[in-house]
């Protein structure tokens, strides 16, 4: 029974995230360094990968209302998500 996670066991019998392995670190972008090898990402050129992240953003700031805006931030090299930066409301007292 496999498990589903991000770690890989090396020889010694310790634990290591696979994105932090050799056989990972080939691929890695040299601005963020995200790797298409190591993680499912989502880039800012695939349609349905915009459009996933388009529906987050809508699902989101309906379910928050004290967020007033929120903008995904791509990597400048790959394209890839990196985040989203969030702008919360502040509330003004009278």
């Amino acid at each position: 029974m496999g498990f589903n996670d991000d770690l890989t066991r090396k020889r010694d019998g310790s634990y290591i995230l696979k994105h932090k392995t050799k056989k990972s670190k080939d691929g890695d972008c040299i601005e963020c360094g995200e790797n298409t090898k190591s993680r499912d990402l989502l880039f800012r050129y695939k349609t349905e990968d915009l459009q996933l992240v388009r529906d987050h953003i809508e699902d989101h700031l309906r379910m928050h209302s004290t967020h007033n805006t929120m903008k995904p931030v791509w990597c400048g090299k790959c394209q890839a998500l990196i985040e989203y930066k969030i702008k919360i409301k502040h509330e003004k007292n009278h």
